[in-house]
């Protein structure tokens, strides 16, 4: 089976204009789509009972297609063929915070789609903001023999502690049982904010089910929660507010990010 479930950390570090860092435990899903009935039928801590202590519906995901009754699947290959005019006929794995106890919430969940012949050929990025409960994608084509590091605009206003008119950098690594995310905001030529997601895959059973909801129980709420505590925090250290503006459309295209020696040099990989 592709499908696991996953535990490990997010750090976040602001480097202007207020220094600001923390760092949390996390757990998380890694979902073959292909595999949803399978997983489902694993225990009963994981149903599609919207109250169930881990919730899995495809609505929750991409819900302007979904929510008229397009597989997520589906949906998935109809944004990838959008954006790139084609889209890969693979495998598509998701990494995401399934639904909690009935609430909710992902800053970011990440789609990996794979060619039939297994190739990695694309990311696809999903975001959601707070409060605006708002949503964006990011398409991400991956390139045969270049590493898996992009640019791409900001086109969506996540934070009201950070401005719009900047740019992300995200590196992927995805390596036997070992998932790195880091991803860093840049303005003006100078790096802003970085966040930097590590995990570990396990295999996925009843056992480690119970092990993972004993572990991280309300991970929804959690992740909710440490968010407005640490806009309380950055408020307290008067970090500037930005005005809400409103998303540039509902999709956005980055491009391979070859690494600069001098920037490697200065900000090593933090793999």
């Amino acid at each position: 089976m592709n499908s696991s479930l996953c535990r490990g950390w997010i750090d976040h570090r602001r480097h202007a204009p207020r220094v600001h860092a923390f760092r949390y435990p996390i757990g998380m899903l890694y979902l073959d789509l292909a595999e949803q009935d399978h997983v489902l039928g694993l225990s009963r801590l994981l149903r599609s009972w919207p109250l169930a202590p881990l919730c899995w519906r495809e609505r929750d995901y991409l819900p302007a297609r979904t929510r008229l009754g397009v597989p997520l699947v589906d949906a998935v290959r109809e944004i990838l063929t959008e954006a790139l005019g084609t889209a890969p006929q693979g495998a598509i794995q998701l990494l995401t915070q399934p639904r909690s106890w009935g609430l909710s919430f992902n800053p970011v969940s990440f789609y990996f789609c794979h060619e039939a012949d297994g190739r990695l050929s694309a990311i696809l990025c999903e975001v959601r903001n707070t409060p605006w409960r708002e949503r964006h994608h990011y398409v991400l084509p991956v390139r045969p023999g270049e590493p898996q590091a992009f640019r791409v605009a900001k086109a969506f206003h996540v934070s009201p502690f950070l401005p719009r008119d900047m740019d992300y950098r995200m590196r992927f690594r995805l390596q036997d049982s070992h998932i790195r995310v880091h991803m860093e905001n840049w303005r003006d030529g100078h790096k802003v904010f970085e966040a930097h997601l590590a995990l570990e895959r396990e295999p996925l059973d009843g056992r480690s089910l119970r092990r993972h909801v004993l572990a991280f129980p309300w991970m929804s709420l959690r992740t909710l929660s440490a968010i407005y505590w640490q806009a309380l925090r950055l408020l307290l250290k008067r970090s500037p507010l930005y005005t809400h503006q409103a998303s540039q459309g509902d999709l956005s295209i980055g491009e391979t990010a070859h690494k600069d020696p001098d920037h490697a040099r200065t900000h090593p990989e933090r793999y």
